[in-house]
This record gives C-alpha cells, structure tokens and sequence, in this order.
C-alpha cells in the first residue's frame, strides 16, 4: 500500500526550478514540470483511494491530509501570478509554456478540492485559503461582479452602507489584498455572488433592501459587520418611533419575520460563530427587555405620583369589586383598553376608584375576579350593557 506523503513530494520536487521569462528552454522545463506534476498529482488521489480500501485508521488519515494540506497550501502560495492570467479550457493547443504552467494551477486546484470534499472530516477549512484556489475562484466571479457593482449603483441610498459592506467582501478577492480567506468564507462568497446575480434578473435589476437583507439572513452571513449594520438599522428605526408601545410591537415584528426566514443548511460566513438569526434573535430579547423594563419604571413612578393626592380624587361607583373587576375584562378584550401590562392598571383602579357600600379595594382580589368572572356577574353586565344602549338612545333623542 503506497501512502499520499511520497507522491506529495514528488510533486514538490516537480516544481523546484520554474521556468523563467525569456529563458529559451522556457517550454521544455514547462513541458518535463507539466507531464510530472500531473503524474505527481493522480499518484496522491490513487494512494488517498488505497489507504481507504486498505482501511487505515482515522488518525493515520488525518495526519495524510493535514500534511498535504499544509504542503500544498505553502506550494500554491509561491506559483507566480502570472501563471495564472491565462484561462484555458481542455482540449487546448499547449503552444507556450505558459498555458502548461496554468493548467498546473487548475490541476493543483482540483487536488485541493478532492481533499476538501472527500476528507472534510480531516481537512481544515479555517486555515488560510491557497492563492491559487482564491485567485481561479476570482476570475470566475469576476464577471458577475462588475453586473451586481453597476446594479448596486442604481439602488436606493437606503441601503448605501449594506452595499458597500457587500462589495467590500468582494473587494477581498483582488489579488493586493492580503490573503487572509479561509474556505468557508470562499464558499459563502461564491454562493452570494450566484443568488445575487439570480435575483438581479428576477427583479429586473433592481433590489429592494428588505430583500437583500432576507438574502443574507437565507445565506447565514453573520459576520461582525453585518450584525452591527442590522443592529444599527433597527436602533434608528426605534428612535424615530413615538412611544415604548410602538418600540416593542416592532420588535416582536422583526423578530417573527426572523423566524419565517428559510435558512440555508451548511452555510455561512463565518462557521466558528453562531447564525446571524441567532444573534439578532438575541439582541432583540435584550431590547424587549429593557423597554418592557423602562416601561414599569414609568407606570411605577406614576402609581407614586397617585399616592400623593387626596383621598376624595377617588371616583365613586355604584359596583361592587366583582362587578368593576368584570367592567374593566369587557373593556379590554373589546380593546379599549391597550394596555399591555394589566398589572399596572390593577395598582390604577386601586387607586382611583372605590366600590359599593365602601368595600375594601385590593389590588389582588381585583385581579382575581378580573380573571375569574361568575356567571352572575357577567349576567349583571349584560343588563349594564342593555341599560347603557338605552341611556344612549336617550341621550340621541334629547340632542
């Protein structure tokens, strides 16, 4: 049985004398470099195959690709970027060395990807993505790039920031950028750039923000940036609105849409990190909480403010606890009372009103008839609500 670590450095040593510019055994160094590369490179995947039938063990194969992973990863990283400015496809005339050199690349890239898809157990895909993989992975992309960069020049302002933040991960990919890539990022990259250009043509070039923020929430893109874009934008929207009630029905509003969003499986950005649903689901349950908490604090201040006044302010009714407990249940399932938090408005009435023959008015048993309403009681508010229709009819009559 061979092992991959032999044919691996044949493949080293294949490429330890490039050939250079102007040098006029050029295409024979490239032509002897191509045929054992290649040779080098089938050798490492029918070794890999034989180690499986063989059935060595797990750790004996995790040391195989983790050291073709790191060789081939400091090997790509030194080939020449002008190898790779020339794109072919097979079959192909080899009439400059040049051409033999590229398709080294091509073969080296495929190599990387039988690691990665075959053994993923094994391969790391947090480590540094090899150049050659990034910069053959960038020539593909680059011609939907310059379609979604014009696209993105005819969207509205709104989403100026989340543009740039977009191209700015493309903007990675430019061969000056230091290579700082690893696999999951390339892949996430790849699978923005075809749902991009797909919902281009779906929206006839235009791209509403709510869209593309839903595209990146389906594509798990939780980077840092994003999170504090989203963050952000949902803060300025709830300064703008009037009061705390309206803050809070617009967090529970984006966090359901949240929870409609298909997710896309496997992927995201950042794999180390938890999904960007995740951590905006977070955030928006530590927002609730603490306008839910800011709210109390203002109705408790209130209920202080009632505790200074007279005792006469108090409104006199003709109904008993029971009675004004079942008054105040009608009126809010009617939803004329809005107010969330019942407990607020039970210390309220406490205090505001009084009941018939001077009962004693406790907040708590107010709370438990407003709860637990008897079928007598509720037959007395049906004869409220008829006299009140009738006093109504009165009234109309007299104007």
């Amino acid at each position: 049985m061979r092992t991959p670590l032999l044919p691996l450095q044949q493949l080293l040593d294949s490429m330890q004398h490039p050939p250079r510019l102007n040098d006029p055994s050029a295409y024979e160094m490239a032509s002897t470099m191509h045929k054992q590369s290649l040779a080098a490179i089938e050798d490492i995947t029918l070794a890999f195959e034989e180690c499986l039938a063989a059935g060595v063990s797990e750790q004996t194969l995790h040391k195989y690709v983790s050291t073709c992973q790191e060789k081939l990863t400091a090997l790509c990283n030194d080939v020449p970027f002008s190898w790779l400015e020339v794109e072919t496809s097979a079959p192909v005339e080899y009439d400059e060395w040049r051409y033999l050199c590229n398709d080294i690349c091509h073969q080296l890239e495929d190599l990387i990807l039988y690691l990665m898809f075959t053994y993923a157990r094994f391969y790391n895909k947090m480590a540094v993505t090899p150049n050659v993989y990034r910069e053959l992975m960038r020539q593909r992309i680059a011609p939907g790039l310059s379609v979604i960069r014009s696209w993105f020049n005819e969207t509205d302002e709104t989403c100026r920031e989340l543009q740039m933040m977009i191209l700015g991960l493309y903007d990675a990919f430019l061969p000056e950028v230091p290579n700082k890539m690893n696999y999951y990022q390339l892949d996430f990259l790849r699978e923005l750039q075809q749902a991009l250009l797909k919902y281009w043509s779906q929206e006839d070039n235009t791209l509403e923000h709510g869209l593309l923020q839903q595209l990146l929430f389906s594509l798990n893109f939780n980077s840092t940036d994003y999170y504090h874009y989203c963050t952000s934008y949902i803060s300025q929207q709830l300064a703008e609105l009037p009061d705390t009630h309206t803050q809070l029905d617009l967090l529970s509003f984006i966090h359901k849409t949240l929870c409609q969003i298909p997710v896309k499986q496997g992927l995201a950005y950042s794999h180390d990190a938890p999904s960007i649903i995740a951590l905006l689901k977070e955030w928006l349950q530590v927002e609730s909480k603490y306008l839910q908490s800011r709210m109390k604090r203002h109705s408790s201040k209130s209920v202080k403010k009632f505790k200074t006044l007279p005792e006469n302010f108090k409104l006199q009714t003709s109904m008993t606890l029971p009675e004004l407990a079942a008054f105040f249940r009608i009126l809010k399932e009617a939803g004329i009372i809005e107010n969330r938090n019942m407990q607020d408005v039970f210390r309220l009435l406490a205090l505001c009103f009084s009941v018939q023959k001077k009962e004693a008015f406790e907040g708590s048993l107010f709370q438990s008839n407003y709860y637990h309403i008897s079928g007598e009681t509720l037959k007395k508010m049906e004869d409220l609500a008829h006299s009140l229709v009738r006093k109504t009819h009165q009234l109309k009559k007299g104007l």
